[in-house]
């Protein structure tokens, strides 16, 4: 008779965000270990942890481990691997998620004797890339939900129920499915939400009379069982439910109880399994789990403050790696701080995150942060010199001047046009100095990006202008701010460029826009400088550029960014829908995001491209995309921003003083993408 084989991977986490130190034992001895007595009672589970929290609970409770040890060489229990910290692989640097995987191998074969072969993905957050790091550190399969990677791709279904392969950018890896509705159906029936009848008809579903097939049972928190992460006391009652409806389970005869890894085995070289799916897709370049609420933007940019302590981390980032290319570190030392880096990068530090947790974290890093400039003082460096500047050529006062070294400023009805020979940019003084359209003629005579004007579009939809260059501010209670008002201005040259700086009052605050328009490159640099008093949690995006439909080709139409991977992944626009940039709710601001994790995004076409980067040691952004196609009037929209700020459940942080970024907007042709 066939049967439906069913695992399970419970996520062991202490360093949950609500989770106190002071709790440690108590979710060791309610959580974690009811998961070995299951396994001694035969019950065949896999359980997965951090490499830190492994060390957590082996410094506290050594018997645990050894238990945990013994039962997994004894193939009563199966354990997962994840890496050093749980961490948004494909918001971090790649370096990063390598010493991440690394560290991690390092302590779990310190720890327990061996490294596992079998990876669950940090918060179910996928990218494309990750595949290549995760081979790199010596996975064999990793766990992955289904139901987003499936979202827009639409396998057949029957493929779930079988091990599959992860395509990445130049390997890929066996993927075990995780389910969402399936680990949060499981949730619901131990915490007396589902009846044990109504969970039955739920699995006899996806049993097959005809066919051994797989399916999970649960993929995620432990500490939700005889515990609540920062809520009310339980009373211990939730596991001993678990080992029932296991026992339930286990006497049907159209169910057998397995873990990951066997069932990897059992289904090796089945017809059905094996296939190679890209689990991405242009839509959703990171994957999550469960809901569009629990989007990368959650970690990125929402949090408390999660902004700036991103900012921070790759400011720290840098300076380890500059340390590490000079030889400034001894092995050990390059050891310690690339495993406090990753540390500092767990993704609870950047959700609901207790103030002890919190306050641990700020000492940390400030720790790593202070000792490595320290050490950088110590170690030589070229230091470039300051560009030389000139005087105020321009003035709203004059209406054209020319200026030295070839550059050319006009004004006409209400536009600023600066000329340079690699650029030719026009601006909206009306608009806080908006970009009106900017051509760069060595890659192509047409603009490349600028103002779509209203009426462009017959679709109701976009009957709006769409400008490049400004900000966008949306309060919690809806209030738009932008900054698209009338604005003063200076414009100064130096041998390299032509300055033009624009200053805007806002409701929010004081903006100072200053653009470098290059005489070298087919470049433009945008700086934005804000200052506010007491910015609360709010979606604030800017680095917002439109491009102007006409002049790409929509056939070949692409967009490219590293998202903590091996290297750039790829995505095509043609016939795709994207909308990064739209709330999910009124509570939630944002639907996703790119991870750009070099801090680049490459937008183009079959000819030529835009290439938009920007420094996240100075300040952490994420770019959001949006596209759509008018079939009907043969027109696409595609507009690129970049957000410092979304809202969702975990957003609680206020801005006070100046923040500062930089884009820089330059053109490639063909041969140079």
């Amino acid at each position: 008779m066939a049967r439906l084989h069913l695992y399970t991977a419970f996520h062991c986490n202490l360093a949950f965000s609500s989770i106190e130190r002071g709790a440690f034992p108590s979710v060791i001895e309610r959580c974690y270990w009811p998961l070995l007595n299951l396994a001694e009672e035969g019950f065949p589970v896999a359980l997965e942890m951090t490499a830190w929290t492994l060390k957590e609970v082996n410094a506290i409770d050594p018997v645990f481990v050894e238990k945990l040890r013994e039962l997994w060489d004894s193939k009563r229990l199966e354990f997962i691997g994840s890496g050093y910290s749980q961490a948004i692989f494909p918001l971090i640097p790649t370096e990063v998620n390598r010493w991440n995987l690394e560290a991690g191998n390092r302590h779990y074969k310190d720890i327990l004797g061996r490294r596992p072969e079998v990876a669950l993905v940090n918060e179910q957050t996928f990218s494309r890339g990750l595949v290549d790091l995760y081979r790199e550190a010596g996975y064999r399969s990793v766990i992955m939900d289904w139901n987003n990677s499936q979202k827009y791709h639409n396998f057949p279904k029957e493929l779930v129920y079988f091990p599959q392969r992860a395509l990445g950018i130049s390997t890929d890896i066996e993927v075990l499915w995780s389910h969402s509705i399936a680990f949060q159906k499981f949730q619901r029936l131990i915490h007396g939400g589902v009846s044990m009848e109504e969970y039955t008809d739920f699995l006899s579903a996806h049993y097959s009379a005809d066919e051994e097939r797989s399916f999970v049972l649960y993929t995620n928190d432990a500490e939700v069982f005889d515990y609540r992460p920062g809520g009310e006391e339980v009373k211990k009652t939730e596991w001993a439910r678990i080992r029932e409806v296991l026992a339930r389970i286990r006497e049907d005869e159209r169910f057998t109880l397995s873990t990951p890894g066997r069932v990897s085995e059992l289904f090796r070289g089945n017809e059905k399994a094996g296939r190679k799916l890209s689990l991405e897709s242009t839509e959703t370049p990171v994957v999550c789990k469960k809901q569009d609420k629990y989007n990368p933007a959650r970690w990125a940019v929402a949090g408390r403050d999660s902004v700036h302590i991103n900012t921070e981390c790759y400011r720290v980032y840098k300076n380890i790696s500059k340390l590490m290319e000079a030889g400034a570190l001894s092995p050990d030392e390059a050891d310690e701080y690339k495993e406090l880096i990753s540390d500092l990068w767990s993704s609870d530090f950047r959700s609901n995150t207790i103030d002890e947790k919190f306050q641990y974290f700020q000492n940390r890093l400030g720790w790593l942060k202070t000792e490595t400039e320290r050490l950088l003082k110590r170690t030589p460096v070229v230091a470039g010199g300051p560009a030389l500047a000139y005087n105020c050529v321009y003035s709203e006062s004059e209406a054209v001047k020319p200026v030295k070294r070839g550059a050319l400023i006009t004004r006409a009805e209400n536009s600023v046009v600066i000329s340079t020979g690699t650029v030719e940019a026009e601006f909206l003084p009306s608009k806080g100095f908006a970009i009106k359209r900017a051509v760069f003629p060595g890659v192509s005579p047409e603009a490349l990006i600028g103002t779509i004007p209203h009426g462009y579009y017959d679709d109701i939809r976009l009957g709006a202008d769409f400008f490049t260059g400004h900000i966008i501010h949306v309060a919690r209670d809806g209030k738009k701010t932008t900054d698209l008002k009338s604005a003063s201005m200076d414009i100064t040259e130096n041998d390299s460029s032509v300055v033009l700086e624009a200053k805007t009052p806002m409701d929010i605050g004081f903006l100072t826009k200053t653009y470098e328009i290059s005489k070298t490159e087919p470049s433009i640099s945008l700086t934005l400088k804000l200052k506010v008093n007491g910015l609360h949690a709010s979606s604030l995006r800017l680095g917002i550029f439109t491009l102007m439909p006409g002049s790409f080709d929509a056939g070949s139409l692409w967009y490219e960014s590293i998202n903590g991977g091996a290297g750039p992944e790829r995505f095509y626009l043609k016939g795709k829908t994207v909308s990064h940039d739209e709330p999910v709710s009124q509570s939630v601001t944002a639907s996703g995001c790119l991870g750009a994790t070099d801090g680049r995004v490459r937008i183009g076409d079959k000819d030529k491209a835009l290439e938009i980067s920007t420094d996240k040691s100075k300040l952490f952004s994420v770019p959001m995309l949006k596209y759509m196609e008018l079939k009907d009037e043969g027109k696409f929209f595609l507009r690129l921003h970049h957000s410092v700020g979304e809202v969702d459940d975990t957003a609680w942080w206020v801005w006070r003083g100046v923040n500062e970024i930089t884009f820089k907007i330059k053109a490639l042709k063909g041969d140079e993408q």
